[in-house]
């Protein structure tokens, strides 16, 4: 791998030409080969150096999902975890407290939601400041980010965005709807019924990512070159995102728009913070009977993924639960009537009451 600070140096000087070259339909092709070399640049920048460098922090799923709070030093993060989880994260009113990740537990409405929390994101965590890399490594394997800053420190919001986006992390923003073939010859052929970007110049971002033979086919129309890019790149984490404002109360009537204001040390705003995880990770619970006769449980649910289908619920169960199974009857929420059967494909929602109705066996 090239020097870091060649990197970095024609990094800022193809940046530099992007500025200034005026946007028209005339540059529209070479500000998008700059931008892909950018694009390759920084991976660059990422990967770890041979034989060296440390191991990223690898997030051992269990429970329903998990989540990791990310925010500058001093943000009140540590005090959050402990507020949500019951945790013994260290605290305190200096910088970098929390030097390693630190892992706890929310249980809310049945489900066991896993919280992490990480050292303090900086400028520059895309190019490996401050342990930047295993950070970043982190924050790719969890379901949810949840950006936090004090009620002081709200601009820094949009920095650690910008640091993300750098380091390949798409927040509240879903995988462009662009497919990749690789072929071994005929060069690259581009289905786009949307005409949004010149043929050539595809091609050449494509050629740029070492494509020379497949096909690139849009199935949507596409706003900007730089998704194409992250198609092509075929690494970007796309994760949605909670943004949380920490220490409200020393900055009484505080209203922010888009953001959840919390006070962990006067248990200000936790319970919505709850319900916002909840709703952002994207959880269902769905109840069981035994017979069709019989109440539901409903001290135990059956926690799910929100778009699930039946037949998947009799598969979290267990695989022979999903093999016995010849029909679902369901009560509640996605019922049209009490004891309604339904199709296998059925979507569920929170609250849905189900009966497994199994095969006779000879």
């Amino acid at each position: 791998m090239a020097d870091r600070n060649q990197i970095l140096e024609k990094i800022a000087a193809l940046e530099e030409e992007i500025r200034s070259t005026p946007y028209h339909k005339g540059t529209e092709h070479h500000i998008g080969l700059l931008r892909a070399r950018i694009a390759k640049l920084r991976e660059e920048l990422y990967q770890p150096k041979k034989g060296g460098g440390k191991a990223g922090w690898g997030i051992k799923k269990e429970g329903d999902a998990s989540c990791v709070l990310v925010g500058p030093p001093s943000a009140g993060k540590s005090t959050l975890l402990n507020a949500l989880t019951g945790a013994n994260s260290k605290t305190g009113s200096y910088d970098f407290t929390t030097l390693r990740m630190i892992p706890g537990v929310m249980f809310y409405r049945g489900a066991k939601i896993q919280i992490f929390d990480l050292p303090g994101l900086i400028a520059g965590a895309s190019q490996g400041k401050g342990d930047g890399k295993q950070i970043i490594s982190a924050i790719r394997g969890a379901d949810l980010v949840i950006l936090v800053v004090d009620v002081t420190r709200l601009h820094l919001f949009s920095e650690m965005k910008e640091e993300l986006s750098r380091a390949g992390v798409r927040l509240n923003q879903s995988p462009p709807k662009i497919k990749v073939k690789k072929l071994s010859r005929g060069g690259v052929r581009i289905i786009n019924p949307y005409h949004n970007f010149p043929e050539e110049t595809l091609i050449e971002i494509a050629c740029e990512f070492g494509i020379k033979n497949g096909e690139i086919i849009f199935q949507e129309k596409i706003d900007s070159l730089e998704k194409v890019i992250d198609v092509l790149m075929g690494n970007r984490a796309y994760l949605p995102c909670l943004e949380v404002v920490t220490k409200i109360d020393l900055q009484p009537g505080f209203k922010g728009k888009g953001v959840v204001g919390v006070s962990a040390l006067k248990d200000i705003g936790l319970e919505k913070l709850k319900e916002a995880i909840w709703e952002k990770v994207g959880l269902i619970r769905v109840y069981l009977k035994k017979d069709k006769k019989s109440r539901p449980d409903f001290s135990q649910p059956l926690i799910l993924k929100k778009g699930v289908q039946a037949i998947e619920a009799a598969e979290a169960i267990s695989s022979q639960l999903r093999e016995e199974t010849k029909r679902i009857f369901i009560w509640g929420p996605g019922a049209k009537f009490p004891g309604q059967e339904i199709p296998f494909s059925h979507p569920l929602r929170d609250g849905s009451i189900l009966f497994f109705e199994k095969r006779v066996r000879d």
